[in-house]
């Protein structure tokens, strides 16, 4: 059931309507104020909606950065799995020899 959670951005007080946790709500609006007030810093004379943009594409450019070390981390993972599946068969094919 959704209802309506108060979070301050910027100095500006949303109600936004959902079904996830309050806490979760505050934790990404905390997040999303944060990079806004980085992004401000660089240059206070930037317009809310521009600030609003600005922080968008930073968000999304480390989201991007996550996902692409995400990729390498399971290209890693599955090369590690198929040297163990070799080293195993491996000894497995040492231990037939030497019965």
């Amino acid at each position: 059931m959704k209802r309506s959670v108060e979070v301050m951005i910027h100095g500006q007080s949303f109600r936004l309507r959902t079904e996830a946790n309050d806490a979760y709500v505050r934790d990404l609006a905390g997040h999303v104020d944060n990079v806004m007030q980085r992004v401000n810093r660089g240059s206070s004379s930037l317009a809310m909606d521009r600030l609003a943009i600005m922080a968008a594409l930073q968000i999304t450019d480390s989201m991007f950065q996550m996902e692409q070390q995400s990729e390498k981390d399971k290209q890693i993972s599955v090369s590690i799995d198929e040297r163990i599946t070799r080293l195993i068969d491996h000894c497995d094919t040492l231990l037939f020899e030497s019965k």
